[in-house]
């Protein structure tokens, strides 16, 4: 629900955290210390931390930043699974601050609320002027209501509607209704124009529950990470094969990410100039930037390698752009054009300047497979432990990279990862190892 803008600070601990909410306005020196306090307690699950939470959101205060902190506890609470707080939280159904109610409503879908006259109350917002109605469908959905059924469907074709809303809707009466004719209209919503809208169609489809949907899904012009949570929600068995679906291809595919096996949708006046194509590398619209790789891919190895190189200390400090110049510069290594500035660059990206969880990660660690086998085999060890490669999509790419080795060399460093703690890792390292 909330942003975590606190991720990169130093740690609080526990008893600092539970001081600082337990302190009165008039003693604390700035008002976001309640919101920082109450994002570093999540870390610590217990009766007492809840306890603490639920005193503060009691409290009444109409100061900005406390509201803020207020919405994050009601969160944190509903995380924790805190069923104690189901009423309380229930009491900001009618308060007067919009994002206050729709955290409530957030959160008591997450805590799988059932008490009925709490569900009436939801129920009633969809008849209110509202303006996030998305999250009271989903939440809905979430409790399998189906009282509303034809609410929301008159919701899912009203002109009014925001594709958000539409999109909730449509999952909603396939999950609820079983509706499943509204499935193609669904997987429409991957193609919409606007890429916010096309990231609430990946939780709209998880919402519906269709595996279904996930080939049209993996080819969609948005981040991996989306295509991702989808798999790992939607893919509850540990098993290679589900409705004739075969995971292990769609996550070597999510994983290895070729701009030509996208689904890009049109873009009025995109120039074919390279200095054009470089520069749309930086955009936000993944759309845009998987198109810009399909465009380059149609001029020189040499003369894409000089601009990516010429524009690369721009590009290093935008994360964003990183990722998709180090795609482009796996193509150029696919075509066996590279220079010896490559490996350096994998080693500043492979390096602790940045987060295990940068979308790069993962294409460094292919790049660095393809390059340079002594360095990647002496990081094996490294890239198959999930503490010092805690996510999982990088320890994943090191498989890929395994998978085009010699069979001896692959069964061997294989096995490293047959006990991993994600159960993807787990299945694509049995299938290396016994094929």
């Amino acid at each position: 629900m909330q942003s975590n803008p606190f991720n990169n600070l130093p740690k609080i601990k526990k008893r600092n955290a539970i001081n600082i909410l337990k302190k009165p306005i008039s003693e604390v020196e700035l008002l976001a210390d309640y919101y920082k306090a109450v994002f570093h307690l999540a870390n610590f699950p217990c009766e007492e931390s809840e306890m603490v939470l639920l005193d503060f959101i009691k409290y009444e205060c109409e100061k900005l930043e406390y509201k803020i902190a207020k919405r994050k506890a009601i969160e944190v609470l509903a995380i924790f699974d805190c069923k104690k707080a189901i009423p309380i939280i229930a009491d900001f159904l009618q308060n007067d601050d919009e994002y206050l109610v729709e955290t409530a409503i957030w959160s008591l879908g997450q805590l799988k609320c059932n008490d009925n006259d709490i569900i009436n109350n939801i129920c009633s917002i969809l008849y209110k002027q509202f303006n996030n109605k998305r999250v009271v469908i989903q939440t809905l959905t979430n409790l399998g209501v189906r009282k509303e059924i034809e609410k929301i469907r008159s919701l899912s074709t009203d002109t009014q509607s925001t594709n958000g809303v539409k999109g909730a809707s449509l999952a909603a009466l396939i999950k609820l209704g079983a509706e499943e004719d509204k499935i193609s209209d669904l997987k429409n919503h991957l193609r919409l124009s606007n890429q916010n809208d096309r990231h609430c169609a990946v939780q709209d489809i998880i919402n519906a529950g269709h595996l279904s949907i996930l080939p049209f899904l993996i080819k969609s012009p948005i981040s991996p990470s989306f295509k991702l949570n989808a798999i790992d929600s939607l893919w509850v068995d540990e098993l290679d094969f589900l409705e004739n679906i075969n995971l292990i291809n769609f996550l070597d595919a999510v994983i290895i990410d070729d701009p030509k096996k996208i689904d890009t949708l049109d873009i009025n006046n995109f120039d074919k100039d390279i200095n054009f194509l470089i520069e749309q590398l930086f955009h936000t619209d993944f759309n845009r930037c998987y198109q810009s790789m399909k465009e380059l891919e149609k001029f020189p190895s040499d003369e894409i390698l000089y601009y990516l190189n010429n524009n690369w200390d721009r590009a290093k400090s935008d994360y964003g752009a990183i990722y998709f110049f180090v795609n482009t510069y796996k193509i150029l290594l696919e075509r066996q054009v590279y220079d010896k500035s490559i490996l350096e660059k994998v080693d500043f990206l492979l390096s602790d300047n940045w987060s295990n969880y940068m979308k790069f990660k993962s294409l460094s660690i292919q790049i660095l497979g393809c390059l340079n086998d002594t360095k990647f085999y002496n990081n094996v060890n490294q890239f198959s432990d999930h503490k010092q490669t805690p996510y999982w999509k990088n320890r994943y790419a090191a498989l890929l990279v395994l998978q085009s080795k010699p069979i001896n060399i692959k069964k061997r460093f294989a096995k490293l990862f047959l006990n991993d703690t994600h159960r993807f890792i787990r299945l694509k390292a049995k299938k290396l190892l016994y094929l």
